[in-house]
């Protein structure tokens, strides 16, 4: 009762600032958010006309967070829930409106990341230093993107250079830091323009952190000492645009080590090597037609060790692709239509100890999408067929409509379709595997309303339902995986934010769903049913802007006969930015203030009171 009453009064007393709403900075100056996304259509188009559910995560919202990693940033957000089995450099694993991780996709610059064995992404190894901004494009998008799009898309993007905000040519900055439980990090960026036009970004961070006991006596194979994680990583950027269109390239490489639980003689140590990059060009054929061809490539290798102990698992997986399309805008009257036809295809390859029998398999899609404007009325659809040689052919499609029904007030409708493929785990690990998989598949929709009854307020509102059908699951004592599975989401997500004034604003949003298995009746274990999160951020001076969040987490299920359950919990970060000069800034951060005892995985700590000093000097 206490975390209730703890929770609502923060809500009250907190109102939100969603994607696309405008805050006071410390200085009392509007930052605007940015207006176009890249993510839901595979293109760029306008935020507040987006037929279906948005959120933007800027790098104002990357530097007020009091948030030491990626997953701890994206937990704060509705539609979104972290799965983590333990603090910094822990497996965390990433869940869109109830959907799995394996039925989330996680890009990086628009490259799929993630591991063709497990399915899932390794989120914790992606440095917050390197990231310019997220978006989060949330329900089924496998009209897009192919498979693994049913929940939705998580779109990390990278630093992209170009000219610094005061003009010059070339800038950059240094960040070192303390943290606690005793760690340390380092990192630097340098971003510009070249004489030529050539925008550029370069940018590395290395950190370390003695971590603490991840798991509890009671969890498999428990080791009584403290999980430490030390990671290098480096990113880079480099555009220039031409009289005939853009050539641009990207890649974001990571290495972390990361201690685990294991009982002897099994590892307890994995490194975990993350690389995505790409190539590409966008050839302009005139004002309203152009082209894009992309090359892509993605790693995701983890190599378990134990000192002491010879030999090590390995599972290596490799991504390498092409992608191409060509986009046609007109007009008939007062309406704009834009047509986009493209093909992918990319190939999957596994290395292992581990003999899957079959080591790559070859994916291929042609897709189209037509969208139309007509005053207040915006439409956007689209219908994709992808081929996988190891279980065949699987059609997609979406359509979602807006209509702006009085200034500022937007109506949005969607529907759409997904399937998740079966990974290479799925179908041939030894004695746990099942070649015969179908993919599963989804069919979802929403409906939502976004209003902007001033510059500094905005409410969004959104009711959505997901079917799943020939789901994967897998029984004792066998664990053979097979489709049989039939699941319902039933959710609704509301946010809404306010500026008080120059100096105060805050937001407050509420995620509830029903996430049920519809063979049993019973809830789908691990995941969240109630999420209330609240922030408000003050700028007390010129110089200093503090920023304070709560999250409340209901209780969750954490068994399939639903007979177990973990608690509800609450926390509360903490950040204070202070800018001493032009050229140096301090922050000073608090993660779950009140040293909250929680789990999100069964006999797995969840981080308790840590604390974050770090000294910034741009150039």
């Amino acid at each position: 009762m206490q975390r209730l009453i703890l929770a609502a009064g923060a809500i009250m007393l907190a109102i939100p600032t969603p994607s696309g709403a405008q805050q006071p900075s410390a200085s009392g100056s509007v930052t605007v958010l940015p207006r176009l996304v890249v993510t839901p259509l595979r293109r760029e188009t306008a935020l507040v006309r987006s037929t279906s559910s948005v959120t933007v995560i800027d790098e104002e919202e990357l530097r007020k967070s009091a948030a030491a990693d990626l997953p701890s940033l994206l937990k704060h957000y509705a539609g979104v829930s972290i799965i983590g089995y333990g603090g910094q450099g822990a497996s965390s694993n990433v869940y869109l409106r109830g959907m799995s991780a394996g039925q989330t996709l996680v890009l990086v610059n628009g490259v799929r990341s993630s591991s063709a064995t497990s399915g899932t992404s390794s989120i914790f190894n992606i440095p917050l230093s390197s990231i310019e901004r997220i978006e989060i494009a949330k329900g089924p998008h496998s009209a897009q993107y192919g498979a693994d799009a049913i929940g939705g898309v998580v779109n990390i993007i990278t630093k992209q250079g170009g000219q610094c905000a005061d003009g010059r040519n070339a800038c950059g900055s240094i960040t070192s830091g303390v943290t606690h439980p005793w760690g340390g990090y380092l990192s630097g960026d340098l971003r510009g323009r070249t004489e030529d036009g050539i925008d550029y970004s370069v940018g590395g961070s290395i950190l370390g952190t003695r971590g603490y006991d991840f798991t509890t006596p009671l969890a498999w194979g428990h080791e009584p000492d403290d999980d430490g994680f030390l990671q290098g990583s480096l990113n880079v950027a480099a555009a220039k645009e031409y009289g005939w269109g853009r050539l641009y390239a990207d890649g974001l490489f990571a290495r972390g080590r990361s201690q685990y639980d294991a009982s002897p003689p099994s590892a307890n140590e994995v490194d975990t090597d993350t690389f995505a990059g790409r190539i590409g060009a966008r050839v302009k054929h005139s004002d309203s037609w152009s082209s894009t061809v992309e090359l892509s490539g993605n790693l995701d290798y983890s190599t378990n060790v134990r000192d002491g102990v010879v030999g090590s698992s390995e599972f290596d997986t490799r991504r390498y692709g092409i992608f191409a399309s060509t986009e046609k805008s007109f007009e008939t009257g007062e309406v704009r239509h834009v047509l986009v036809g493209g093909a992918e295809a990319y190939r999957e390859e596994v290395a292992s100890t581990v003999d899957f029998g079959v080591g790559s398999r070859d994916l291929a899609a042609v897709f189209g999408q037509y969208s139309l404007d007509y005053g207040a009325l915006t439409i956007d659809s689209g219908l994709r067929y992808d081929h996988n040689e190891q279980f065949g052919g699987a059609t997609t499609y979406n359509i979602g409509a807006s209509y702006e029904l009085v200034p500022e007030l937007v109506a949005r409708a969607s529907y759409g379709t997904g399937f998740r493929a079966p990974t290479f785990s799925d179908l041939y690990y030894p004695n746990y595997s099942n070649p015969n998989l179908k993919p599963e598949k989804s069919r979802s929709y929403e409906i939502g309303i976004n209003w902007r009854p001033s510059e500094g307020t905005e409410l969004d509102v959104a009711f959505y339902q997901t079917w799943l059908t020939d789901a994967i699951a897998s029984n004792p004592p066998t664990y053979l995986p097979f489709n049989v599975a039939r699941a319902k989401v039933t959710g609704i997500e509301a946010s809404l934010s306010h500026a008080f004034d120059e100096r105060w604003s805050g937001k407050v949003s509420i995620d509830y769903r029903s996430p049920k298995n519809e063979d049993n009746g019973r809830y789908i274990p691990y995941r969240d049913r109630f999420k209330a999160a609240a922030e408000v951020s003050f700028a007390a001076t010129d110089s200093l802007d503090l920023t304070a969040k709560l999250l409340y987490g209901a209780a969750r299920y954490a068994n399939a006969a639903n007979t177990v359950k973990l608690p509800d919990y609450v926390t509360v970060d903490f950040a204070a930015n202070y800018t001493v000069d032009e050229r140096a800034s301090l922050k000073f951060s608090v993660e779950n203030l009140f040293d909250e005892h929680y789990s999100t995985v069964t006999n797995y700590r969840a981080p308790g009171r840590s604390f974050n000093l770090s000294f910034t000097r741009v150039f």
